[in-house]
């Protein structure tokens, strides 16, 4: 399988994150920076989103395990770095699937709303409030996904400015968006 470079795949996948997103409280920018960091894995000596175990199995690309509720696919797949060694997985046909079950993940757990989540004023001060509400252990969490989301931000400026500047030409950028990044999915898919 072939994997695209973290810009590519940023760019490939922005229209998707930002239609999950739309009306949520949460930025494109938190979406893909996690996407990226949960979902990465390494192949021939480099990372890559989507790379990972769950990411590759499942089309999981925010680690989330199956939890109370959940009536769709599930897989086991070995979590080593757990206190449970083989953990359950919620399964997703693909990134966008993924993408708007996470922030319905999020919108639906209370700790996330008591911690500020959907109320940040920024990016980077919502990733700060994902971690505070206790998305992740590991303790420089906010840091690694805010670095990362910082350079999706300048990957996916010339598409999340234009939309947060001047909500006239949402509509009309978005569709373009969807539709040129559709095309060039459907290229890379059948290459």
């Amino acid at each position: 399988m072939n994997y695209l470079p973290r810009k590519e795949w940023t760019i490939k996948n922005a229209p998707l994150a930002i239609s999950a997103a739309r009306g949520t409280g949460i930025f494109p920018e938190t979406l893909l920076a996690m996407a990226i960091v949960e979902s990465q894995g390494k192949v021939n000596g480099s990372w890559f989103p989507g790379a990972g175990l769950v990411a590759r199995k499942a089309n999981n690309f925010f680690g989330i395990k199956k939890g109370v509720g959940w009536k769709g696919m599930t897989i086991d797949l070995p979590t080593p770095g757990d206190a449970d060694k083989i953990s359950t997985f919620r399964v997703y046909n693909n990134f966008e699937e993924s993408a708007k079950d996470y922030i319905n993940f999020l919108q639906k757990n209370p700790r996330y709303t008591k911690a500020g989540v959907f109320t940040a004023p920024s990016y980077q001060e919502q990733i700060i409030a994902i971690a505070r509400a206790g998305y992740a252990e590991a303790p420089n969490y906010a840091a690694v996904i805010t670095a990362v989301a910082n350079s999706v931000k300048k990957n996916i400026a010339n598409i999340i400015e234009p939309i947060q500047k001047n909500g006239k030409v949402v509509g009309i950028l978005v569709a373009a968006t969807i539709i040129t990044m559709y095309v060039l999915r459907n290229k890379f898919e059948n290459a």
